[in-house]
């Protein structure tokens, strides 16, 4: 069975090291969201790419979720003290990533051929693409300070800012990559992770062509609200501000156009039948993925379902 999982951030960079656990590399591409992509010192930085891929690597910091484990900062520590702009942490060792990332765009390589060279170099046997090697930021326009691209509201500003939209930039004139098409085009199924659907999962959604093709394949959706909460990150703030309530419900309802199945916590359990109202069939289990075996777990349990359909 070939999946093709869309991922971002830390939620959705653990089950893709999940179900690259238990899928031969064949059988398995993850597609990630470049929405907050952006140029830091001049340097072409990735971070949910990076996030995915280093966590497929074993590179990843387990306690933070990104970044590089054992990483150390001499070189942000020495920004700080020379009263550089220093709000997005960079670790040394993370920094020749994009130091080398940087060095082959600007020879011309795509950044779908900056990633196949990273899966290489660090021997990820899953592929990693990026969703399009065209730049499409994404800008959050808030109540207090306008338009701030996505990880000035972020890491900066640390998601305090009140949002009023989510802008994708230069949408209009981007496109999925071929190598992404391909892999949508030839999938038996599809996963979204559990990462932010505003900020992670729409922006490849933007993409045209991307729910057409949706819509011709099986989609399973993993829920990253569990009791109210998200997981991790601002997910549950921004659906308060916009007047939503968090709760797989609404997730299942963001998916709604080609979703077929979600997969909800079991304390979620009793939103099952609003679920099913909306024609989407859920599956609950424990969705929680703090360690390699339950993000196995979790893994495992999503393809033993899309087996039986």
């Amino acid at each position: 069975m070939k999946i093709t999982a869309l991922a971002g951030g830390v939620g959705g960079s653990k089950l893709a090291q999940g179900l690259s656990e238990v899928l031969p590399p064949d059988d398995l591409t993850i597609v990630v969201n470049t929405g907050d992509d952006f140029r830091f010192f001049g340097l072409y930085i990735c971070p949910d790419i990076d996030t995915v891929t280093y966590t497929l690597a074993n590179l990843s910091n387990p306690v933070t979720g990104w970044g590089v484990r054992d990483d150390t900062f001499n070189t942000f520590e020495t920004l700080h003290r020379n009263g550089s702009p220093a709000w997005f942490k960079l670790g040394d060792r993370d920094l020749a990533t994009h130091m080398e990332r940087t060095r082959q765009l600007a020879d011309g390589k795509t950044l779908t051929d900056v990633c196949r060279y990273f899966n290489k170099t660090w021997q990820v046997k899953h592929s990693i693409l990026p969703m399009t090697n065209d730049p499409v930021p994404t800008i959050i326009d808030t109540i207090e300070f306008g338009m701030l691209p996505f990880q000035e509201y972020f890491a900066k500003h640390h998601c305090e800012p009140t949002i009023k939209q989510v802008i994708f930039q230069g949408m209009e004139s981007a496109q999925a990559s071929p190598a992404v098409l391909d892999a949508l085009h030839a999938s038996d199924a599809v996963i979204i992770c559990p990462s932010n659907p505003l900020l992670s999962i729409d922006p490849i959604l933007a993409l045209p062509q991307i729910k057409e093709i949706l819509k011709t394949k099986y989609v399973a959706a993993v829920s990253p609200i569990i009791g109210g909460k998200a997981v991790k990150g601002p997910l549950a703030k921004m659906y308060a501000e916009k007047g939503i309530e968090p709760n797989p419900v609404t997730i299942a309802e963001h998916y709604r156009d080609f979703l077929e199945c979600i997969f909800i916590d079991n304390q979620d359990e009793n939103y099952g039948k609003d679920i099913q109202q909306s024609g989407i069939i859920f599956q609950s289990t424990n969705i929680m993925m703090p360690d390699l075996p339950n993000r196995k777990r979790l893994a495992q349990t999503i393809i033993n379902y899309l087996e039986t359909i």
